[in-house]
This record gives structure tokens, sequence and C-alpha cells, in this order.
């Protein structure tokens, strides 16, 4: 077996769970410390509540999961397969295709239930242009008369699973079928997010893409340089897509009333939904716990989960209901900004001590994912890309214990096995190993 060149081994540096937790985490909670109250007044209509020590607490939080992911870092250096990353032979690249069209079109499905939702809570054309008028999204009301239908429009979010299925195809076999199939995925995001209000919505298929792309051209070559700059390019172009958003979603409503301009508007309402989100992590930990304290904010995916959520499992182990987060930040708190901070649950949960440990594990877990990812194992290479959503954004949301994660989780999980199984059946086949330099 020959050595992987160096170039290969390095990784990219943002792609580490480690690097990306300890940014992200100190680049929230810090200047949302040094912000007083009169800021937060003004700006998001909301008072000051995140105390020092919360911060500081938040902060231990994020360092922990940081330490978690290095201590595995630390235990083995990563061993990149030989081949071109993901380094996918062709049958597990046949198994992927398969996957693909089951993955897309369960995602289909799922919008086209929303559609069915949508004509049959009355909402008609008329409302679709009051959404992009003057009237505003919230005019239209569009997201309350569409609501739901349980068990289709779930199957949505499969859509991430297809996501991360089709990258990695299109970085090993590129075919314009799987290039349409990704292109749909995301497309039927857009009008999602929109007139649902849900930006998460496109930013979990995107974040996914962009791990894998970017793990794919920054192993070696001339694409390494640009991959490890792509946060500095990825910022503005976050900005100007959430304005773009925002333009129809607030600005309706502010412009009359908010000086300095749009552009100035739409900065401050981006910081706001970090700020805002630690400031209502505060609001969590002092009134959202449970009658019995039992975890649910960690656990939210299993106690909402069909079958168990019709039965309400929680509240008869717990002998009380939840504490809904959006009813505590709609008593004490802006409902403008309803995020609660994804730094919160595991305290909320644990108490200190065992928020701690969470966090550590959490840690752990995508430490040993991110070698996975890198190393080319199905388990890492599939469920990495959607664990990094949850790192990078942990102050607004702790996404992987979230309902709208676990089909995904779920799916991908299924797929992971089935590489496995593949792989056991076939055995590997030595490849020439990439030359350094190579894209």
């Amino acid at each position: 077996m020959t050595a992987q060149p160096a170039s290969d081994r390095s990784g990219v540096w943002w792609l580490s769970p480690t690097t990306i937790t300890l940014v992200v985490v100190a680049a929230a909670v810090l200047p949302t410390a040094l912000i007083p109250d009169a800021s937060f007044r003004a700006q998001w209509d909301t008072p000051k509540a995140i105390t020092t020590a919360t911060c500081l607490l938040f902060l231990a939080g994020g360092l922990a999961l940081a330490l978690g992911a290095l201590v595995v870092a630390a235990a083995r250096r990563t061993v990149p397969g030989h081949g071109r990353w993901p380094a996918l032979r062709p049958d597990e690249v046949d198994l992927l295709r398969r996957c693909s069209t089951v993955l897309v079109t369960l995602t289909v499905v799922g919008y086209l239930a929303f559609v069915v939702a949508a004509v049959r809570g009355g909402v008609g054309l008329g409302d679709l242009r009051a959404s992009l008028g003057s009237e505003g999204l919230y005019g239209a009301d569009i997201k309350e008369r569409t609501g739901t239908v349980p068990g289709l429009t779930t199957l949505t979010q499969v859509g991430l699973a297809a996501a991360v299925v089709s990258s990695l195809l299109l970085c090993t076999a590129p075919t314009r079928r799987e290039l349409g199939k990704l292109v749909l995925v995301v497309g039927l995001s857009v009008p999602r997010a929109f007139l649902l209000t849900e930006r998460l919505a496109v930013l979990e298929l995107v974040v996914p893409v962009a791990v894998v792309l970017a793990a794919r051209f920054g192993a070696a070559g001339r694409g390494r340089a640009v991959v490890r700059m792509l946060p500095a390019v990825a910022l503005p172009v976050v900005m100007a897509v959430f304005a773009a958003f925002e333009y129809s979603r607030s600005w309706t409503f502010y412009r009359a009333t908010t000086g300095g301009g749009f552009l100035r508007f739409a900065v401050e309402r981006l910081a706001g939904y970090y700020t805002t989100s630690l400031n209502n992590g505060q609001l969590e930990l002092l009134h959202a716990n449970g009658p019995a304290n039992w975890p649910y904010a960690t656990l939210e995916a299993f106690w909402t989960a069909p079958v168990i959520g019709q039965v309400d499992l929680y509240q008869s182990l717990s002998g009380g209901p939840a504490v809904d987060s959006l009813d505590v930040l709609t008593v004490y708190a802006n409902p403008e900004f309803s995020n609660g901070s994804g730094l919160a649950p595991p305290f909320i949960d644990y108490g200190t001590v065992g928020g701690l440990l969470y966090f550590l594990a959490a840690g752990v877990v995508a430490g040993l994912l991110y070698r996975g990812f890198r190393e080319s194992h199905p388990a890492g290479l599939l469920i990495y890309p959607v664990v990094f959503i949850g790192l990078l954004e942990l102050p607004r949301y702790l996404h992987w214990a979230q309902g709208r994660a676990l089909p995904a989780f779920l799916a991908l999980g299924v797929v992971a096995v089935l590489l496995h199984r593949a792989a056991r059946r076939t055995p590997a086949e030595p490849r020439p190993p990439v030359a350094a330099g190579r894209g």
C-alpha cells in the first residue's frame, strides 16, 4: 500500500467539529455578553436577560464539545483510503444511485402533501401574491392555514438525506440525472422556506452539500485554497440570501419606523437571531423545566415521534406535560425572535455537570463521525454532513435533537447499513493512490 500524499491527509480546517464549534460558539456568545440591555431593547424589542454566568456556561458547553472531538482526533491519526475521496467502488455507486431515486421520490411525495394541505386549507393565488406584496407574509398567513398531513409532509425532511447522497454521487460519478435530482430537491425547499417561513429548510440542504463538495475539492489540487477561504466567501452570500427573505418577511412592517435603511436593518436582524436565541436560552433555563424534570429538549425527536407522540408517552412517564419553549418565549421574550438556543437544552435537561457531560459526549460522537467521513466509512460519510448543521447552528438550534432531523438520520442510517453490507460482500479492490495536486 502506497502512502497517501500529505495534502490528502490534512482535511479542510473548518470542517473539523473542534474548529467549527469553537468559532461559532465564541462568535455568538462573546458579542452577546458585551451588548448592553439598552441595545437589546432598541434593536430587538426585548430586555437583556442573559447573565455573564450563563454566557460562561454556554462557552463551557462549546468547549466541552470541542474537547470531545479533539480527544478523538488525538487518539488516532486519520488515514484516508486510496483513490479520490469519497473513494466509492462501482457497486457502492450503483447502490447509492438506487437509494437516491427512492429518497428523492419520498421527498417529492412530501411536498405534494404540502400542496394538498394548502389547497385544503383554502390557500389560493391571492394569498401567494399577498406574500410578495405590501401585506407581507404574515398577512397571507399561509403557514397556519396550510398545516401538515401527518406522516406525509414529514417526508420533505428526507430531502436532507437525498441531498447528501446526491452530493456524494456527484463527487464520484457525476451525471446530469443526479445533478437534476439535487437541483429538484433544493429547488423545492425554496418556496417552502419563503411561504412557510422555514429558512432552515434551505439551510439544511445547502450546508451538507457544501460540506461534501468542500471535502472533495479541498483534499488536494488547485481547489484547496478556494475551499479553505470558503467561509469568508459564504458570509456575504448568506447575508444576501437572508436579506432577500427578510425584505418581504419583516421589512414591509418596519420600513416606515426603522432608520438607517434596509441594509442596516438586515444586518441587525441577522445578528438578532443569534443574540436573542442565546438570550432566550437564559429564559428557558429559568422557566422551561418540566414538573418531573425529565429530559425533553435533548430527546425531542424521540418524544414527538409517531405513535410515541400520539400516546403522549412523556406525560405518562413524567406525570405532567413538557413545558413548551415557545410558550415560555411568548410570555417572556419578543415572539418575533422565538428560537431558543441550542446551548441551553442539555443544561435544562441534565443540570450543569450533566449538560457539560452531554456536550463532551456529543463531541466524541461528532469526532468519530468526522473521522469516518474523512476515511470514507459509510456512517461518517453519510451522517457527518447532517451533524455539521447542528454544529454550525448550535447557538440557535440543537438540530440533531429536533424531530425535523429524525427522518434524515433514519434514512441515512438505512443507507449506511446497506453500504456496509455491500462492502462486506464485495472485497475492496486496490486503487492506485492519487498523486498530489490532482483534484
